[in-house]
């Protein structure tokens, strides 16, 4: 069968690689010329594991393909999924325009029975809404089926070939049909197919997602518990995951989420909830409490360094995860944001993020640096904000020579608590409390051996920053490298 996937960011390249492997003959489209010819290349356009091979691989068998022509495309398919983006326009809603548009441009040149695949994550309604914008170019004959995608960044081919769930929503049993045989192969795993109206599949996605933002945010304000009290959040989220009820996924407490879909789709229920003259104060509590995390970190920094104002604080990972480079709404994106307002100078690295951040984020105070070690270099504070795998296997007396304070924030709980303070830091970890004595900061040098030659802001004096101070230490945590 012939497909056509238009949209080649994250969820149409990822889908037409994965659809290419299955056995499909996949022509991918996109409007950005440089991307396509990127593509045609074997340049991958961002960064998710495994895809530049799959890519390459099924473009050398012939099974995939790349064009910026949709005429083209539309022609030679029975099936054209949909994967544009649909950032916010406003905050809650968002941007049609370029999934509208590309649907009247297909019903402007197709001239026979088509069936169109809705991957794009778009708000109740949009089906209904996009066919209404078919029958007004006169199209031929077709169907229009949401079929909402489900990746998560850094394991998306396993998503997708994987899946927990297949989304099918349409009112035509011949669309469902075919649709149901390009998924065919998946029933060998025993994938379930979940077939509904396209309203009630839009929904669902939008529901997955907020569940998800609940969850983090639930565990996150349980961490925040912990700190007051003095307790241990990684045990009380391994009582919650061994309830069958609940699951472990999910319950890991940190900066909070992040990227192109939880903050996004959340919102956007939360709109289209008060739009149908609901409320969702569930939803609503769980966007204001991740909203409200950075803040809190920045706080639970200076309640230990002192007011960051001519501090240096080093910050290890920028994407809002591991293994992708997005850092689209990224926790450690907001947090660098706000350490800047409180006058801190910032060195950050990321394994694959520091073009991004460069990119995103211009500031004198902000330098980005190239490898772990150096963000560290003679600062005050380090802070942990993406779980690397690399960030857990840091030397961490290294680490801690290189600056000249002693305090280490791990956001993601990547290190035992022990074990920092061994190696003379001072722990902050997400509901574990503090650890540790600190070191005392150095004072001004002299004018002629100033801090400031050597490229570093001078420190505040010990007394503005609190002194010294002992907690404390809590036992190693089971769950803990």
């Amino acid at each position: 069968m012939n497909v056509t996937m238009i949209g080649a960011g994250r969820v149409g390249l990822v889908g037409a690689a994965c659809l290419a492997e299955l056995g499909l003959n996949v022509h991918c489209v996109d409007k950005m010329a440089k991307r396509i010819d990127g593509l045609r290349e074997g340049t991958m356009p961002f960064r998710e594991p495994g895809l530049a091979e799959l890519v390459r691989k099924n473009a050398r068998a012939g099974r995939l393909s790349f064009s910026t022509s949709l005429d083209e495309a539309v022609d030679r398919s029975l099936v054209l999924f949909i994967a544009v983006g649909t950032e916010d326009e406003a905050p809650g809603r968002p941007n049609l325009k370029d999934l509208f548009e590309v649907g009247r441009q297909i019903a402007r040149v197709m001239k026979e029975y088509k069936v169109l695949a809705i991957k794009s994550t778009v708000p109740p309604g949009t089906a209904r809404r996009l066919a209404a914008e078919l029958k007004n170019e006169a199209a031929p004959a077709f169907d229009i089926v949401s079929n909402p995608e489900f990746l998560r960044e850094g394991s998306a081919i396993e998503n997708f070939m994987r899946p927990d769930r297949v989304v099918l929503g349409g009112n035509s049993q011949y669309a469902l049909a075919i649709m149901r045989d390009i998924y065919r192969p998946l029933y060998l795993s025993e994938t379930p197919i979940v077939t509904t109206d396209n309203d009630t599949a839009e929904l669902a996605k939008y529901a997955c997602n907020a569940f998800l933002s609940v969850k983090i945010s639930f565990i996150n304000e349980m961490a925040n518990i912990c700190d007051s009290l003095g307790l241990n959040v990684s045990d009380v989220a391994r009582v919650l995951g061994l309830d069958r009820r609940i699951g472990p996924k999910f319950l890991h407490a940190g900066p909070g989420f992040g990227g192109s879909c939880l903050p996004k789709d959340t919102r956007a229920l939360i709109a289209a909830a008060r739009g149908a003259g609901c409320e969702v104060p569930v939803v609503e509590g769980a966007y204001r409490t991740n909203q409200a995390l950075r803040a809190y970190l920045v706080d639970q920094l200076k309640s230990v360094v002192g007011p960051l104002g001519g501090r240096l604080i080093g910050v290890l990972g920028l994407s809002y995860k591991a293994g992708t480079d997005d850092v689209r709404e990224s926790p450690a994106m907001e947090f660098v944001r706000l350490l800047l307002e409180e006058g801190a100078t910032v060195q950050a690295f990321d394994p694959a993020a520091n073009g991004a951040i460069s990119a995103a984020l211009e500031h004198d105070r902000l330098r980005v640096v190239s490898d772990p070690y150096e963000a560290a270099a003679h600062a005050d504070a380090v802070t942990i904000l993406t779980e690397w795998g690399e960030f857990r296997d840091l030397d961490l007396r290294k680490l801690q020579n290189a600056m000249d304070g002693n305090v280490i924030q791990d956001t993601r709980n990547i290190f035992r608590p022990d074990m920092a303070v061994a190696h003379g830091f001072v722990y902050l970890g997400r509901g574990r409390g503090t650890h540790g004595v600190r070191k005392e900061p150095r004072s001004p040098s002299p004018p002629d051996r100033s801090e400031a030659a050597n490229g570093r802001p001078p420190v505040e004096s010990a007394a503005a920053a609190g002194g010294a101070f002992t907690v404390t230490m809590a036992g190693p945590e089971e769950d803990a490298p």
